[in-house]
């Protein structure tokens, strides 16, 4: 204590000095003590009055979505749930989920990756062979209980002429990744869906299709086919299948 006394009143001699008279002196030291009065007091209306220091403590109200987004920023209110698919396929990612139909006893389930070139099967790659059989559990139940898949579901993310699979079901989930051969610059690669992709016995069910484009050779130049939602034997599906010169085709089949 006796330092900092010490201290201010050697500032304050030091004040006084540049006065000659004790009049002077008396009317500097007035001065002084009110500059120091009113320094403590500023500080002290710093301390009690500024916003972050004692501002109001309230529990945050607002929606979720206005804590995380508060600006608006991206105008969420207005987004729908099609314009989030028509951005992720921009990013090159699809969702597409099949469903299958219902299954009442237990089956053998596979899934093929057909490889074409020229309209010739070249390779065939099993993607999955299991049950078609799931077991799951139900909240606040120890024991679990079976049942049979009736949907499957893909993310693909494709690159040009490649492209990655994560394949969904409600038993697991795995990824894969495929790759056609590309041999023109202004060659494109395209997934197309099926439409009917209901199972049946010992038979091969196709459910989807990363194809190339061919030349067109009227005009010279990389094509497709119009048609979004493949059907076997349409006149749409048949031109892609006979037209594109690489595509792989992925199918499923029971046993």
């Amino acid at each position: 204590m006796n330092f900092y006394i010490q201290k201010w009143y050697s500032q304050e001699e030091i004040f006084l000095t540049v006065s000659t008279t004790p009049l002077q002196k008396s009317c500097l030291r007035k001065k002084y003590k009110t500059m120091k009065s009113l320094l403590v007091f500023s500080l002290l209306s710093v301390l009690i009055f500024h916003p972050s220091i004692a501002q109001e403590i309230k529990p945050d109200g607002r929606m979720q979505i206005q804590k995380e987004d508060a600006q608006n920023a991206y105008h969420s209110d207005e987004i729908t749930n099609l314009d989030m698919l028509q951005a992720l396929d921009f990013a090159g990612i699809q969702i597409k989920k099949f469903h299958l139909g219902r299954f009442d006893t237990v089956h053998q389930f596979f899934l093929f990756a057909d490889e074409y070139r020229d309209g010739k099967l070249i390779h065939t790659d099993t993607l999955l062979a299991q049950s078609n059989e799931y077991h799951y559990y139900e909240r606040g139940v120890e024991e679990y209980y079976f049942d049979f898949i009736d949907q499957i579901k893909f993310i693909t993310k494709e690159d040009d002429n490649k492209s990655d699979i994560k394949i969904i079901t409600y038993a697991m989930s795995s990824q894969k990744s495929i790759e056609l051969e590309k041999f023109d610059e202004q060659q494109f690669f395209v997934w197309r869906s099926y439409q009917d992709t209901q199972w049946c016995l010992n038979k091969k069910i196709p459910l989807m299709i990363f194809a190339s484009s061919w030349k067109d050779k009227v005009y010279d130049f990389h094509r497709f086919c119009g048609r979004v939602i493949l059907t076997e034997n349409d006149e749409d599906t048949q031109e892609l299948l006979s037209e594109s010169p690489t595509y792989i085709q992925i199918s499923y089949k029971v046993l």
